[in-house]
């Protein structure tokens, strides 16, 4: 049935484009390489897609192509982890022939979705990104100006070889514009150190950091941040960790406690 899935999936990526009116969904999102991996506003229309969705563009599309989450994760559904995985690898992170390794998730009832991709479905191989997007940014007056809020957070990084999200807690102190924490798993952890919140966006430049949860060896340092609130006031986050080494690079999403 997966597989019935997955090549429905795949013949409604070849569905032809069609450009939605920008402002429709105002999509709000990054990806810790655009020349791989864009989010914007979907613009596919057939099967399971719909435009004017949280969309996704990886190399194997045209540039105007973005597939909705919605769609894919309507057709393929979510494992025990609540994370969407397409797979249509190739083995070299060159032959975009095919749509590559998707690996999902959704920010509890939001509009929002954070995860990986890699032509290969190898995080090593060298073209591992991370991305987020979502709809219903908090607007810059209307984040709280003072107080602490936590906010529960899922992660992912190399999904295809470790099955399980990483998972923690970031604070946010609103009266010092900063969010903190970390998020893990038993083969990676991922500690944002402290970003700065800058309007709604969460930014951290060189803050980041990755060890190994069990031998607490650092795997990656200066890693950079970059997030963004959503709902009314602040009731969910997302955002990227990326690194100079992409194998660590992180999505994350979370919502408030």
């Amino acid at each position: 049935m997966l597989n019935a899935h997955l090549k429905l999936a795949a013949a409604a990526l070849l569905a032809s484009a069609a450009f939605a009116g920008s402002t429709h969904a105002q999509v709000v999102g990054d990806s810790s390489n655009t020349a791989k991996v864009k989010i914007d506003e979907s613009t596919v229309n057939g099967g399971p897609h719909s435009s004017g969705e949280v969309g996704i563009n990886v190399p194997a599309l045209t540039s105007t192509q973005y597939v909705d989450f919605l769609g894919l994760q309507n057709v393929i559904g979510t494992d025990g982890n609540g994370v969407t995985t397409f797979t249509a690898t190739t083995t070299d992170v060159d032959d975009h022939s095919t749509y590559g390794r998707f690996d999902f998730a959704k920010v509890g009832s939001h509009d929002i979705y954070f995860g990986e991709w890699s032509q290969t479905g190898s995080a090593t191989a060298g073209d591992h990104t991370v991305y987020y997007g979502g709809t219903g940014a908090t607007a810059a007056g209307n984040m709280p100006s003072s107080g602490t809020a936590t906010y529960t957070v899922k992660g992912i990084s190399n999904y295809a070889s470790s099955g399980t999200p990483l998972s923690g807690t970031f604070t946010a102190n609103f009266g010092t514009d900063t969010v903190t924490g970390s998020i893990q798993n038993s083969a990676l952890k991922v500690n944002i150190g402290t970003a700065d919140i800058v309007g709604s966006e969460i930014l951290g430049f060189g803050t980041a950091t990755a060890t190994n949860p069990s031998t607490s060896a650092t795997l990656a340092s200066n890693g950079d941040v970059s997030g963004q609130f959503f709902g009314s006031a602040a009731q969910a986050l997302a955002g990227i960790v990326s690194f100079s080494s992409n194998q660590y690079d992180t999505a994350f999403g979370g919502t408030k406690n």
